[in-house]
């Protein structure tokens, strides 16, 4: 859907925005990784590679200080797909 519908994606995108913004205001890193780690996949379906490597990299960053192992794993297989090291 997101590939066939651009308001789609913009409203997606800024969802993320929003809910980023949110998580950093109240310090929620674990949930503000998670909408780092959905707009990356937007930005990469996309075609954005710069855009989605940029915010795959806040994600880790996140899901680091929170410690979640597992998504932390999921974000850095995203990233080396985009060929990211």
């Amino acid at each position: 859907m997101i590939k066939n519908v651009p308001v789609a994606s913009r409203k997606s995108a800024a969802h993320f925005n929003k809910a980023i913004e949110v998580a950093e205001e109240i310090g929620a890193n674990g949930l503000m990784g998670q909408a780092y780690l959905g707009l990356g996949r937007l930005h990469k379906a996309k075609k954005r590679k710069d855009k989605a490597r940029e915010c795959l990299l806040k994600a880790v960053d996140c899901f680091d200080r929170c410690e979640a192992e597992t998504i932390l794993k999921q974000t850095r297989e995203e990233l080396d797909s985009l060929g990211c090291p």
